[in-house]
């Protein structure tokens, strides 16, 4: 028996792709029941000027495989996710980390939206695991809160670098969510879906202590209603124990039910972080799926 014939990886932009990518991402999402790609990197997808660096495979003329790599904001370790409709993502992937070896890349780490998917063990080492949390809205409880602190909206001119600061500390040391820039920032706030009223956020005595930053997904709610998102929730180290988190996120999840009609929430969570976890399952938040990271070491 002969091995298999190499697949033949090609970097492709996904620019020079247009409805070839498009019926793919289709494809694999019907497929697998999850989007192959998050929203940072279809964001960076989007961005010619990202310095990301896109992959193909084709089969019969027709393309099978696309994987897309970004920096996260460290600057050192990349994000990796892809689309595969080839069967044989095992081969794809060797292909992708040998030229993002030969780019100079050190460390990528695949994310993978699927439990079908499997990538090569002698290249990836299973590191963390991210949990789809949901819940119907509206969620019991009222979001009053606590003595001395006051929510509000956000101003991007006035509250971009407290909110940074805030988030770094309060995600210090973590790849994706961590060590933002007023950059990382802007890219977010000019998502379509961006509404500076729904990023609530916490201030006491006039300083910013707290966000939650909420979403709408352009897709419903299974039921019709508006399908919302804790997209980031986030409380100063300095002011824990306060009960910050659990009252900014009811006034996010009223928010999302009374003014964005929303009838249903979403959000993700590392499954190691168990203080949110926790949190998440009290307001009634139950665990959907499990997507999946894996770490690639250049040699």
């Amino acid at each position: 028996m002969y091995p298999p014939a190499p697949m033949e990886v090609c970097r492709t932009s996904p620019g020079e792709l247009g409805e070839q990518l498009v019926n793919l991402i289709a494809r694999v999402t019907e497929k697998q029941g999850a989007p192959p790609f998050g929203e940072v990197l279809r964001a960076a997808m989007n961005d010619p000027g990202s310095g990301g660096l896109g992959y193909a495979a084709w089969a019969g003329g027709r393309l099978v495989s696309y994987a897309f790599a970004a920096s996260n904001p460290d600057g050192r370790v990349w994000t990796l996710e892809l689309a595969d409709d080839s069967g044989r993502p095992e081969r794809f992937l060797t292909g992708v980390v040998e030229d993002l070896d030969a780019a100079g890349i050190e460390e990528a780490v695949l994310w993978l939206h699927t439990a079908a998917l499997e990538p090569p063990r002698a290249l990836f080492t299973h590191e963390r695991d991210l949990y789809l949390m949901a819940a119907a809205l509206p969620v019991p409880g009222i979001g009053r809160p606590p003595a001395g602190v006051r929510f509000a909206g956000f101003d991007v001119d006035r509250d971009a670098q407290a909110l940074i600061e805030v988030n770094n500390r309060a995600f210090e040391g973590h790849p994706e969510q961590g060590g933002w820039s007023l950059q990382d920032l802007a890219r977010r706030t000019s998502m379509p879906w961006f509404d500076p009223r729904g990023l609530r956020t916490g201030r006491i005595d006039g300083r910013l202590v707290t966000f939650h930053w909420t979403k709408v997904h352009d897709t419903p709610a299974p039921d019709g209603g508006a399908l919302g998102e804790i997209y980031v929730l986030a409380v100063d180290p300095a002011f824990l124990g306060r009960g910050l988190g659990r009252a900014i996120a009811l006034d996010g999840l009223d928010y999302l039910a009374r003014h964005r009609h929303a009838t249903r929430a979403i959000l993700y969570v590392d499954s190691a972080n168990v203080a949110a976890v926790n949190l998440y399952r009290r307001l009634g938040f139950t665990t959907e799926r499990t997507d999946r990271a894996y770490r690639w070491t250049s040699c």
